[in-house]
């Protein structure tokens, strides 16, 4: 069982605080939460929503249809209100013009909230209505609403507490069908964890020491999560004054020895393309979070997109190796971040790790995390005499000294270069310099997991990255209506191995499902493969896709 709700109304009304209060109440009681944000590309004002599912069962992605719409403006119910199921609920800011529906109601939430002292208490108001609509007392609430608000005082708590109860008597007066069934209490579930606090963990377990980053949503949040535990882990976080500093800073740390990271979104990796050039010329590992978000230049800041797969496989000049990750949940983005830092040291090459605002700021719940990578370094020597830092190698992977360390200095040039690093215009040595660099790549592909792969006589669903849940779910309603669909999911992109070539030659029927206009991944999986890939469903107006909505296109597809 199921019920699915949605908060809307104007930034500043406490949108984010009734989805947190819910969300986390429901969760220490065992329910499952799935939820999403939409909101504006503003300081202040315009219109914002949270979507929250939540569930006795485990949840992967978002349905369309939504059963509680609070409306805390007019706006929001105009926007919305097409979006309720047959027994949906409409309440809020209704219009005098709907309120002929016995769907509808209209209430004002501030105005009873200045019944408590005052307006900020409307958004308590809401939370206790729909824990009251979904069948829960008030007071199921009132130990988070004790910890939230330990340090504004007892009284502050009280109020909350009185606004709770208030809203939990105006719920009553609903007529809520739905209900969310009972959770097995060996399965509760304990925490909610967004994309870019998964990768922030990652970053921290796999020793990350240094990260640069200049603001840019949706990736801000990486740096936050960061500077907000560098003290307790040795972290230093700098906020540079461009994404071309950040990256530079962060080069210059990992040359010196740190386990470095940076991180921005498309506009912000075109501006570090020089310095992800430098790293890839000075083989000097690093991590690089493009957070994608729909358009060239600003576009929609705090949309979602999956646009910049080809831009991440071929940034900067000339030819040299990188891994490319596109995590699909949090989970996942916790386990290829470690990779990420790992393989980084491990060949000396930059790593990008692709997410979106959709992995971004989407909250999954999990009981427990399955740590399946671990940081095993370090991956340097000490500089003895006659140390040379591009040994030519069979690997291409020559023995990385930190300077300072041992006898030998250690030198590093972005121009091309000898053995030892000094610059060099000598055409012989730049064929072997490359060649070496070059030689990695075979040896990388190695390293990379298989695709999950769902096998489907049928047909057969490709997806990349963040689509992974609501793919998924697709695949598994069609398999209950009795159709064999299998699912190929890749969240390790580049190099790709002559055994994902191979699978991909015998999927029956495959259907690519991308958020951008081209499909990049299934141009991609043609140049490699050198097979078309025709079937594909594309969306790419900045909102991720809905269950329901990808179940009609694939239907559709396949007929």
């Amino acid at each position: 069982m199921e019920v699915n709700i949605k908060i809307a109304g104007e930034a500043g009304q406490g949108i984010e605080t009734v989805s947190e209060v819910l969300s986390k109440t429901l969760l220490e009681k065992g329910w499952y939460i799935f939820s999403t944000e939409d909101y504006q590309s503003r300081i202040r004002g315009g219109h914002n929503f949270t979507q929250i599912r939540i569930s006795n069962q485990p949840l992967k992605a978002m349905t369309q249809k939504v059963d509680i719409l609070i409306a805390l403006n007019e706006e929001s119910f105009f926007l919305h209100h097409q979006e309720l199921g047959e027994e949906g609920i409409g309440i809020g800011k209704i219009p005098d013009s709907h309120l002929n529906s016995t769907n509808f109601f209209k209430l004002d939430f501030e105005a009873l909230a200045q019944e408590i002292g005052s307006k900020v208490f409307a958004n308590m108001i809401a939370v206790g209505t729909l824990l009251s609509m979904l069948g829960f007392e008030p007071e199921i609430a009132f130990p988070y609403l004790e910890k939230r608000f330990a340090k504004k005082g007892p009284e502050v708590i009280i109020k909350n507490q009185q606004a709770l109860q208030k809203g939990s008597k105006i719920g009553q007066s609903f007529h809520f069908r739905k209900n969310l069934g009972s959770i097995d209490p060996e399965e509760k579930a304990r925490f909610i964890l967004n994309g870019n606090q998964a990768i922030a963990l990652g970053a921290i377990i796999a020793g990350c020491s240094f990260y640069a980053a200049y603001p840019m949503t949706p990736s801000t949040g990486i740096m936050n999560f960061l500077a907000a535990q560098s003290a307790k882990y040795g972290i230093v976080v700098e906020q540079a004054e461009d994404e071309i500093s950040a990256i530079n800073m962060a080069v210059g740390a990992s040359f010196a020895g740190a386990r470095a990271m940076t991180g921005t979104s498309g506009g912000g990796f075109c501006l570090m393309c020089e310095g992800l050039g430098l790293a890839a010329m000075t083989e000097t590992p690093i991590v690089i979070v493009d957070a994608q978000r729909p358009g060239p230049s600003t576009g929609l800041p705090t949309r979602t997109s999956q646009g910049d797969l080809d831009f991440v496989l071929n940034a900067s000049h000339d030819e040299f190796p990188r891994f490319v990750f596109a995590p699909s949940t949090p989970e996942e983005a916790i386990n290829l971040t470690i990779k990420a830092f790992e393989l980084a040291d491990k060949y000396q090459v930059p790593t990008i790790i692709l997410t979106d605002q959709y992995l971004a700021d989407s909250k999954f719940t999990y009981s427990k995390i399955e740590l399946r990578e671990h940081p095993t370094g370090p991956y340097w020597v000490e500089a003895k005499r006659g140390y040379k830092r591009y040994l030519l190698t069979e690997s291409g992977v020559s023995q990385r000294a930190i300077p300072g360390f041992g006898e030998e200095t250690v030198i590093a040039d972005s121009d091309e270069h000898d053995e030892e690093g000094h610059l060099t215009e000598d055409l012989d040595i730049r064929v072997k310099m490359h060649r070496k660099r070059m030689k990695k790549e075979p040896l990388m592909a190695k390293e990379l997991s298989q695709p999950h792969y769902l096998p489907g006589k049928q047909a057969t669903l490709i997806s990349f990255g963040s689509t992974f849940g609501v793919v998924e779910e697709a695949c598994q309603a069609l398999r209950k209506e009795g159709l064999d669909i299998g699912h190929l999911h890749f969240s390790e992109l580049h190099p790709l191995s002559e055994d994902t070539f191979k699978t991909l030659s015998e999927l029956p029927d495959p259907v690519v499902i991308e958020n951008n206009y081209r499909g990049q991944l299934a141009n991609l999986l043609e140049r490699k493969t050198l097979t078309p890939f025709r079937k594909r469903i594309n969306k790419f107006n900045g909102k991720p896709f809905f269950v329901e909505e990808l179940l009609a296109k694939i239907k559709e597809e396949l007929s």
